[in-house]
């Protein structure tokens, strides 16, 4: 098991991407904590990873929310070895920057940075102590931007940024810091950005690969990263998305 002994906080981990990286990591010997701002079967979906995985209900926008996951966890389990954002949100409505409602854009930078931003403040005293990790989930949109989801764009691309600064911050204290940059992976979020299942798979026949990613693949990427041997990474930005970011 390469994360026996771990403690792992996945956010966004009752869904998609970091469902699957929540479950893979507890396969690996992980305690994990999934945390969401919708406690809909929340306990019931960590239960369905593990016998002693714990949901903790959290809006990341909210710090005092933030404090109390990272507090509940090493209450619970003594320490915090990893740390994981998955949770992101994405707008439908950004076709037409004019006519963009300012209220989707603090929405979108709240959740997919300002939240990020917390959970690492947070979080990097206790990981720290245990020399950890920290995953932060971007997109392959960060890297090579679409006109219709521009203000997605610029959150995932500070995401980048922000991964490559904290990362130069503790490199001698052990800390480590990548992202992870998906393009199309098959989730819930994914299926809601098509109206139409025809443009959900005319999209994906521009894909080099004619598919969509799994977020399986995704939390493999995860695990090696969070492994010891990727103790000589830090600041890496990884595309995860069939080749569809090359052009």
């Amino acid at each position: 098991m390469k994360l026996k002994n771990k403690v792992a906080i996945v956010t966004g981990g009752t869904s998609g991407i970091g469902f699957a990286i929540a479950k893979l990591f507890s396969e690996e010997g992980a305690s994990v904590v999934i945390a969401s701002d919708k406690p809909e079967n929340g306990n019931n979906i960590a239960k369905s990873i593990s016998s002693d995985c714990l949901f903790i209900q959290t809006d990341i926008r909210e710090e005092n929310q933030v404090k109390n996951l990272i507090f509940e966890t090493v209450k619970k389990f003594g320490k915090l070895d990893i740390l994981v954002n998955s949770a992101g949100v994405y707008s439908s409505s950004q076709s037409d920057i004019t006519q963009m409602p300012t209220a989707d854009f603090n929405c979108i930078m709240d959740i997919n940075f300002k939240g990020i931003f917390l959970t690492t403040k947070f979080a990097i005293p206790e990981l720290l102590i245990t020399k950890g990790n920290i995953i932060n989930i971007s997109s392959a949109l960060g890297i090579v931007p679409k006109k219709e989801s521009s203000i997605y764009c610029a959150s995932k691309s500070a995401v980048i940024m922000f991964s490559k600064a904290i990362a130069l911050q503790f490199p001698e204290r052990g800390l480590r810091v990548n992202s992870i940059c998906p393009g199309p992976i098959d989730t819930p979020m994914l299926r809601r950005a098509f109206s139409e299942k025809k443009e959900y798979d005319e999209h994906l026949e521009m894909n080099p690969m004619k598919r969509a990613g799994t977020p399986e693949e995704v939390a493999r990427l995860a695990l090696f990263l969070v492994s010891d041997g990727a103790r000589y990474i830090t600041g890496g930005v990884y595309t995860i998305d069939g080749g569809e970011s090359l052009g």
